[in-house]
Order: structure tokens, then C-alpha cells, then sequence
């Protein structure tokens, strides 16, 4: 099984999304222009160096203490929002919310 490498924009923008932080408040702790910031979530401002995401990613860390994590599970394709997932893998998470609800109101 080959599993899809998710971009790092992507990833990015998935956790700010996930998580509810404001790009704003990433950009003023990590002196990223919003400008900047908007081009690389958008995919299309060309590459961020790797000084300028360490600063971004210390900032959304700083706003959730879950925020790395959550940007390595999107990265590494371990989370995926419920918009990028297929209809097979949309009906398995409900099955598996069915399941634990049951199993939780049989307690």
C-alpha cells in the first residue's frame, strides 16, 4: 500500500483549520508576513524556507500545545480532514462512531 505524501501547505492549513488558530496571531509571534503566509497555505506563493515554517509551527504551538502533532499526523497522512476522505472511508468513521457511542451507553 502506497500512502499519499500530504504537501506541507496542506498540512499546515489543516491544522490552523482543526485547531481554530487565527493566522494572524501565527504570523505577529512568528514574523511571517500574512502575505506570506497566505501564498503558502493557498499553495501558491513557491516554496517557504525552512527557518520561516520552524518560526510559524513554533507560533501555532504556542497558540495549542497540540499543534505539532496534529501537523505531523496530516503530514504523515495519519489524519485526514473529512473532506479529503473518500466515501469508503467517510462510511468506516461512522461505523466506528456507531460503534463507540453504542459501547458507550452500554456502560
Amino acid at each position: 500500500m502506497v500512502t499519499k505524501v500530504v504537501p506541507l501547505n496542506e498540512a499546515f492549513d489543516s491544522m490552523l483549520k482543526e485547531l481554530n488558530i487565527k493566522a494572524r496571531r501565527v504570523c505577529d509571534r512568528s514574523g511571517v508576513s500574512e502575505s506570506r503566509l497566505s501564498q503558502f497555505r493557498s499553495g501558491k506563493g513557491g516554496d517557504i524556507g525552512v527557518r520561516s515554517l520552524d518560526a510559524l509551527l513554533n507560533a501555532a504551538q504556542e497558540e495549542n500545545s497540540r499543534a505539532m502533532s496534529v501537523f505531523a499526523g496530516y503530514l504523515g497522512g495519519i489524519i485526514k480532514s473529512v473532506d479529503n476522505m473518500t466515501l469508503k472511508e467517510k462510511g468506516e468513521l461512522m461505523m466506528a462512531l456507531g460503534k463507540s457511542v453504542r459501547e458507550d451507553s452500554e456502560k
